[in-house]
């Protein structure tokens, strides 16, 4: 997730808004998933959201809308400039909303069958966030906590050599499982979307 600036009004007033193409792959990977990971990941991205929006509303961080696409959820905050404080606090809401399901779902696993795999998509999401890209809530606590110490140039060369590696890793990965175990497509497809919107924000700056 990351948070983007709008001078609009707050959230009751604001958009959700959905990319087409988003929504779509949810359904269909829905509609032919019988092992209900792809439901239990759904599950487990919206936890992940509300652990922003709850952050949001004890930081009393006004917001105009909320986006979601292929990439996840974006906030949009109006009204003011938020502090690195107050950015890094809301960013972390999310994978620790994450982790923290996780645990609390762990217990569960001998009772509910279905609770292991949510536990676990869970922890995954939480993880991944984490994780040093600029696109994730990772990047973005790392970014604000660099804006403390260096300039917003170092900082940015900082974050793409950083989000650049973390991104080959993925894709390495997906390769690997693509050609040892005929699996990881998905992965694959994520990277790569990863990898295009890395290189389209490069352009832009």
């Amino acid at each position: 997730m990351s948070e983007k600036r709008r001078g609009q009004r707050g959230l009751r007033r604001g958009r959700f808004r959905v990319m087409p193409i988003a929504a779509l792959m949810i359904v269909v990977l829905m509609l032919f998933d019988r092992s209900g990971f792809c439901a239990v990941t759904v599950l487990a991205a919206i936890l992940h959201e509300c652990g922003h929006l709850l952050a949001a509303k004890c930081l009393r961080v006004p917001l105009s809308g909320l986006r979601m696409d292929f990439l996840g959820a974006r906030l949009e905050v109006s009204g003011r400039m938020l502090s690195y404080g107050e950015e890094w606090l809301l960013s972390a809401a999310g994978p620790f909303a994450s982790l923290l399901v996780a645990a609390l779902a762990a217990p569960l696993w001998s009772v509910i069958p279905i609770s292991r795999l949510f536990s676990c998509a869970s922890l995954l999401l939480g993880i991944l966030n984490l994780l040093p890209i600029s696109t994730f809530d990772g990047g973005r606590m790392m970014e604000t906590t660099m804006l403390r110490f260096l300039s917003e140039t170092s900082s940015r060369r900082v974050m793409r050599f950083s989000s650049f590696l973390f991104l080959f890793l993925i894709w390495a990965i997906a390769v690997y499982f693509l050609l040892r175990a005929a699996g990881g497509v998905s992965l694959l497809c994520f990277s790569m979307s990863l990898f295009a919107h890395f290189f389209e924000a490069a352009e832009d700056r």
